[in-house]
């Protein structure tokens, strides 16, 4: 490896490294901010962040802001070597271009973050970052050893992938929505296919506060809840068989982690909802839905590689 590759990966391991700080942080700045572990559980639940006592340490916050102004620079500083590089290593520079405008969203995002009233922005966020540590780890694979695979499961990955993300997504909503506690228990909320409609999944919708900063629940909450929870079934049934189709394609050790990952992720979802949301676990269901995207796009850059023609 050159010395100008070696710096490169070098600039993407480190930002690797801060992305995953920073995403774990915001992941408790948003889950603490929406309600969940705060003095009082569960009345405290669903109150705007004017309305609650210090939601997290500030010691949290102000790790958060460097790690993310470091990341800034980092970021910048990839981009730059990226664009000099170009002629090169043509790969890198747009995975490089497309962090920058990504580091971007999310600086002009942070004016509006401690607006509790729009789910938009915690989407954004979420969104964004997770964006972020997949094109990083995307960049890294260029400079890992890479094995023969088969190619016939590119497609089926593709859309694990594209599944996976958008069940991120509907989490995204239910958290940023306050819809966490909308159908409690195992079973759920009954009837809630009745007032189910599209613009309940609009985060930009407005979210309904009370005079002294209560958050109002409505059927959309349940909507989002419930529709969460039957997507969560359907990506789980998906991905379980895309693991045995690792597994028969020698394919041991994906298949093995993936599935892994998976009954982890589920186990943490079960815990959560048994136990009223500790912040804890829910924490870990967003690490272990991070590291399930982590091992699609691995397999999809992989597979993607092997591809005829």
């Amino acid at each position: 490896m050159t010395d100008s590759n070696r710096m490169f990966h070098g600039l993407v391991l480190f930002s690797f490294a801060l992305m995953t700080v920073i995403i774990l942080l915001s992941a408790h700045m948003r889950l603490s901010g929406a309600g969940l572990g705060c003095s009082g559980w569960p009345a405290c639940y669903g109150r705007t962040l004017a309305g609650l006592a210090p939601p997290h340490p500030n010691w949290v916050n102000a790790t958060h802001r460097i790690a993310a102004s470091a990341m800034g620079f980092t970021i910048l500083a990839l981009a730059s070597l990226g664009w000099r590089r170009r002629s090169v290593v043509p790969g890198d520079f747009p995975p490089a271009l497309a962090l920058l405008g990504l580091t971007a969203f999310l600086a002009v995002l942070g004016k509006w973050t401690h607006n509790a009233h729009l789910p938009a922005v915690a989407l954004g966020n979420l969104l964004g970052g997770l964006g972020m540590l997949a094109l990083l780890w995307r960049l890294h694979l260029g400079y890992t050893p890479q094995y023969a695979a088969s190619s016939r499961l590119h497609r089926w990955v593709l859309l694990g992938l594209g599944l996976l993300v958008a069940q991120i997504a509907l989490g995204g909503m239910v958290s940023a929505s306050f819809a966490a506690l909308s159908c409690a228990g195992p079973s759920g909320c009954d009837g809630w296919l009745q007032h189910a409609s599209l613009a309940d999944f609009n985060p930009f919708q407005v979210l309904n506060v009370a005079q002294g900063g209560s958050f109002v629940p409505g059927a959309a909450q349940q909507t989002l809840h419930m529709t969460h929870r039957f997507f969560a079934l359907l990506v789980f049934c998906y991905l379980a068989w895309l693991g045995v189709c690792l597994l028969r394609e020698n394919l041991r050790r994906s298949g093995m982690l993936l599935i892994a990952a998976l009954t982890l992720q589920v186990a943490l979802g079960i815990s959560a909802v048994a136990y009223s949301l500790p912040l804890f676990p829910v924490l870990m269901h967003n690490a272990t839905a991070a590291f399930l995207l982590l091992i699609l796009v691995t397999l999809n850059y992989r597979l993607r590689r092997r591809q005829p023609g």
